[in-house]
């Protein structure tokens, strides 16, 4: 799976070979897959707290998704437990979006 590009600068050609999964892993920090361990057990645990919250929600006349904000923030952060700070990142910031959309959602319903 080994493939060279080749770069030219002015002085010499540069030669970049293609990681393989393994290295990608390790240079991300996922090493041994403890990011997708503890991102697995961080998303388990942000959708039952979500759950909790659009079951709060619902009592008030809402509809919300938290569990999916939850899911993928608490993914985020176990990422991050798990020393992969690609996958930390990825979901960290899809969380945080999802909350934002969800307290937007809340603002344009009316309770009835």
């Amino acid at each position: 799976m080994v493939k060279n590009l080749s770069l030219y600068d002015k002085h010499k050609e540069i030669t970049m070979k293609e990681l393989s999964q393994r290295e990608i892993n390790e240079v991300n920090g996922g090493l041994l897959g403890l990011g997708l361990v503890f991102g697995g057990i961080g998303a388990a645990l942000g959708t039952a707290i979500g759950g909790i919250v659009d079951a709060g929600a619902a009592a008030g006349g809402y509809k919300t998704n938290f569990k999916q904000s939850g899911a993928l923030l608490g993914g985020g952060i176990g990422a991050a437990v798990g020393l992969s700070p690609l996958l930390a990142t990825a979901g960290i910031g899809m969380g945080v979006v999802s909350i934002v959309e969800n307290a937007k959602s809340i603002r344009g319903q009316k309770v009835v």
